[in-house]
């Protein structure tokens, strides 16, 4: 089986964003301080189990992020690694981001794992456009997954139960996490093979993008105003007062 997963970096939460905020700022914090998301530990993670079962299994990665970033996951042994710079990339628009992403690969594996947010993408709606792109069926929210004659079993999560499904290949498979898809430690040897490795960033076929960022600062939340009133008194006099606001809502309503 040929497996490819597709893996994207984050900003390491752990560190507070840069002020003033600004892109340039953005982009420099986030390639300093870079990790692979949690999404995207666990669809890694996903793809070496498979592999540990069949180690005959091909297994390729796309990395979209620093020199540093590859070379962490190169550390478990991938068969071949292409990075994508995330500068050439439009993290704004999912669709154009996807059609960058279909352009990457050279040719279309039996299995496609990716995270669930692919790096930052809270809306989750990288892997279903570019699903959409390579015509392959999608199963979401994947756990885990076996291989069970020509195809594969997938448990996955489905609200507040575990469903698990068969599917036939080739497929594209959106990883969630959970505590048994945590990415393991790589061993120390294959970590210092990768020391003196050079990972330069691969041009992406993908037509330019029609979306352009204007603009970027922090969210805020906005501040809370409730009316609020304190009863004094006695606990017998609050308690009559209170007994006559809500009489005065109910009238009111």
């Amino acid at each position: 089986m040929n497996t490819l997963v597709l893996l994207a970096g984050i900003a390491d939460p752990k560190w507070p964003l840069p002020r003033p905020l600004t892109a340039d700022a953005l982009r420099a914090h986030q390639a300093q301080h870079q990790v692979l998301g949690p999404f995207d530990e666990a669809a890694l993670e996903v793809a070496l189990k498979l592999r540990d079962a069949a180690p005959d299994m091909q297994l390729r990665a796309i990395v979209v992020g620093d020199e540093a970033l590859a070379r962490q996951v190169a550390g478990f042994r991938i068969d071949t690694l292409v990075r994508l710079d995330p500068a050439a990339l439009a993290p704004w628009s999912p669709a154009e981001l996807a059609a960058a992403l279909r352009a990457s690969i050279d040719a279309l594996p039996d299995l496609l794992l990716i995270g669930r947010e692919f790096g930052d993408h809270d809306d989750g709606s990288v892997p279903a456009h570019l699903a959409q792109w390579l015509a392959l069926p999608h199963v979401s929210l994947a756990l885990s997954m076996q291989r069970v004659d020509a195809g594969l079993r997938i448990v996955r999560q489905g609200g507040e139960t575990l469903q698990r499904v068969d599917a036939t290949l080739p497929l594209l498979a959106s990883v969630t996490n959970d505590s048994h898809n945590r990415l393991r430690q790589p061993l120390l040897k294959n970590v210092m093979a990768t020391r003196k490795m050079r990972f330069e960033a691969a041009l992406s076929d993908a037509p330019p993008g029609v979306v352009a960022l204007a603009s970027i600062e922090a969210a805020t939340a906005g501040a809370r105003e409730k009316a609020c009133r304190f009863l004094g008194g006695t606990v017998d006099q609050q308690a009559d007062e209170l007994a006559g606001i809500l009489s005065r809502l109910g009238e009111a309503a």
